[in-house]
């Protein structure tokens, strides 16, 4: 056991400097300065830090991993994919800042790894570094970084395409097209969910994409098409009710997709049927999530329809 694997392991977790200090009889300052190689860490340190970790065989393994690349098995790699699904589940409570660093830390590590992978479990490493450049990308959307957001979500795009996953290229033109309508681009808005749409092979992933796509035709004025792509995505809604809800967009129930349908019927400006639809959503989400960051462009929406309602 070494600093090097603590720092690895407290990233996958998605484990602050400050919560380890909790955890141990250790000063916040002196386990920063030692996990960022400042200072040299005594031994009773990573033991301590290691025992309040609760370090796993798992760890284990994933630490053999990330220093023999070429030998990373299947284990290994899932372990990573349940480490970046947590991270992303305690953005929904915690916010993007706590989680910043561990995500951006995360995704170098992945990439470093997979650079020295081969053989069969290749793909799979691919696709758990793909996810993390796109997570990086959303948590520095949600603080306003935009280009650093987008040159995370470029990268994970070529992550996608180099193992053909529709899923993740659907999701990150998603986020672009989020990046975009928090500017104001409502064109490139209309441009990149479109894409989006068309991309993506999960039913629900296209309602979401579709309907944020009428969402800009009708601020752009062509409300015939905005209104015909709403009803579409409506009748898609009842169809996606039946699917499974794709790995990368786990938030996806039927009930959240009232959303973005509600997005659209308040820039048609039909606020009652807008009012309705948000409310639905909202209330469908877990109460632990309802005022996370990300909700907040919902809950305006909403509280402008009602005004009008």
């Amino acid at each position: 056991m070494n600093i090097e694997e603590i720092r690895a392991a407290m990233t996958r977790r998605a484990v602050s400097v400050r919560e380890m200090a909790r955890r141990t009889h250790y000063d916040a300052a002196y386990i920063s300065r030692a996990l960022r190689g400042i200072q040299k860490p005594s031994g009773d340190l990573v033991r301590t830090l290691a025992d309040a970790l609760d370090f796993t065989d798992e760890d284990e393994r994933v630490s053999y991993a990330a220093a023999h690349p070429t030998r990373a098995d299947k284990a290994a790699v899932r372990v990573l994919a349940e480490a970046l699904a947590a991270q992303r589940r305690a953005d929904d409570v915690v916010g993007p800042v706590p989680l910043l660093g561990a995500a951006e830390a995360q995704r170098d590590a992945l990439l470093t790894m997979l650079r020295g992978t081969q053989g069969v479990h290749r793909d799979l490493l691919c696709e758990v570094a793909s996810e993390a450049s796109q997570f990086a990308g959303w948590l520095n959307i949600q603080i306003g970084k935009y280009a650093r957001a987008g040159d995370f979500l470029d990268e994970s795009i070529e992550l996608a395409d180099d193992i053909d996953n529709p899923a993740l290229i659907a999701q990150a033109y998603n986020l672009k097209g989020n990046i975009a309508r928090q500017k104001g681009q409502w064109r490139a808005v209309h441009r990149y969910f479109t894409a989006a749409h068309i991309g993506a092979d999960a039913l629900r992933q296209k309602v979401v994409n579709g309907a944020q796509s009428a969402s800009a035709l009708a601020v752009l004025g062509r409300r015939k098409e905005a209104e015909k792509l709403l009803a579409e995505m409506e009748q898609l809604r009842d169809k996606a009710a039946d699917s499974e809800v794709p790995g990368t967009s786990y938030w996806l129930t039927v009930e959240w997709l009232s959303l973005p349908i509600g997005h659209v019927y308040l820039n048609l400006g039909r606020r009652g049927q807008a009012a309705e639809h948000l409310r639905h959503g909202l209330d469908s989400l877990p109460p632990e999530h309802r005022y996370a960051l990300w909700t907040s462009e919902a809950r305006a929406a909403l509280e402008q329809a009602e005004g009008g309602a």
